[in-house]
């Protein structure tokens, strides 16, 4: 992430104290943006807790999947920070699908994770080339 983020950035992205972890309930069909420089869906399954590990200080926006593309193209660079602009030379958003099949973390690499329940079906996406992985949940 640090290659495509400006040191203003960064700061806001990468964490400067210990994280608070923040817990959404979600239903399927909805998505929470870690600022502009990652998306996550919650694509279907019931209603669970998902627990997000990020710095303190990165905004996270939820809204419902149907309207997920329209409300980052409308957003980037201005409630959707950092980045700080929709000129800012941040790679297109790269969609990486999972099915979860145990309690597992989804990890945006140089960003943070989700802890993500079992019999879930799940996508991260962040800039081509910061990978998304899902690894078995460490908490």
């Amino acid at each position: 992430m640090a290659h495509f983020l400006t040191g203003k950035d960064l700061k806001i992205v990468a964490p400067q104290k210990q994280i608070k972890p923040k817990v959404y309930q979600l239903n399927d069909q909805q998505t929470i943006f870690l600022a502009g420089v990652a998306r996550f869906d919650y694509v279907s399954g019931p209603k669970h807790g998902f627990t997000i590990f990020v710095e303190n200080n990165l905004p996270l926006h939820r809204t419902k999947l149907a309207n997920a593309d329209e409300f980052y193209d409308k957003h980037v660079g201005d409630l959707l920070t950092p980045p700080n602009s929709a000129d800012n030379d941040l790679p297109p958003l790269t969609r990486h699908e999972f099915k979860i099949t145990e309690k597992s973390d989804l990890v945006f690499e140089g960003l943070g994770w989700i802890t993500v329940p079992a019999g879930t079906v799940v996508a991260g996406y962040a800039p081509a080339g910061v990978g998304v992985v899902v690894r078995k949940a460490m908490i």
